[in-house]
């Protein structure tokens, strides 16, 4: 959808998921405070941009 350019991000929130497993079922304090604050700001700018980018492309959807 967003193209290549975004790889890394798609990546970026593989790595967090498979964090999240290793944390959920293994053993508890994997990840920090920070950890938690920079997905949520990475989310954020993510919404944005797929919102952006469904405005661009599909402006009669009204998103």
């Amino acid at each position: 959808m967003l193209g290549k350019e975004r790889k890394g991000d798609a990546e970026y929130l593989d790595s967090c998921r498979s964090k999240r497993n290793i944390v959920e079922y293994d053993y508890v304090g994997g990840v920090t405070g920070h950890d938690a604050d920079e997905l949520i700001e990475f989310v954020k700018e993510l919404k944005a941009d797929v919102l952006d980018w469904l405005n661009k492309n599909h402006p009669e959807q009204g998103f």
